[in-house]
């Protein structure tokens, strides 16, 4: 599922072989490579060259993966290469790996047409959302990716009625380990205080 996502969104090329750093370098690296890559190979420089051209989109689509660290993080566990991010001793995954996988499902809620399996929905986003990945995430400690995953889970639980979208909003309150806005967005669509 993670890599029909990828190659759905054009991630299969090395972007670390674009940039010529290896995977584990650092973002400042990643920065100066890519300014001098795009520097020597800007069609500017080459008279306009077709091949300039067609190397330098490929030099700014890896630094906009590899430049911004949530792109990166995501990338690199695609790839295979785990660094940065927390990850889980017994399966590997990583924060972004949740994310991944709530942006699916929110895509595919979105493009059902109105026609939800509520039971399913409920049973694969809490089969997701147990408490020892949640307590996984929190120690991760990586807030913004947690927020991210609170907007996609929110979203694809539009549709939900009662008592799953409370039993899916309590654990995600659980999951904004007490950040005071998402705790607000959460009473607001629950019309109540967690």
């Amino acid at each position: 599922m993670i890599k029909y996502l990828w190659r759905k969104h054009g991630f299969l090329k090395d972007y670390y072989k674009i940039l010529s750093v290896q995977p584990g370098c650092s973002q400042a690296e990643i920065k100066s490579a890519y300014r001098l890559l795009a520097l020597k190979h800007h069609p500017d420089k080459n008279n306009g060259s077709d091949e300039s051209e067609a190397l330098f989109k490929e030099i700014a689509a890896a630094y906009l993966i590899l430049g911004d660290e949530a792109k990166r993080n995501a990338y690199d566990f695609t790839k295979g290469f785990h660094r940065i991010f927390a990850q889980s001793k017994e399966t590997g995954e990583t924060p972004a790996t949740y994310l991944i996988m709530f942006k699916s499902i929110k895509s595919k809620v979105l493009n059902a047409g109105g026609r939800i399996n509520h039971d399913a929905l409920f049973k694969v986003i809490d089969d997701i959302l147990t408490f020892d990945n949640i307590d996984f995430l929190i120690k991760a400690g990586h807030i913004i990716t947690n927020n991210l995953i609170i907007d996609e889970v929110l979203i694809a639980c539009v549709f939900l009625q009662e008592p799953y979208k409370s039993a899916i909003h309590s654990k995600l309150g659980i999951l904004s380990n007490g950040d005071p806005m998402f705790r607000k967005k959460l009473e607001l669509l629950n019309n109540k205080s967690l």
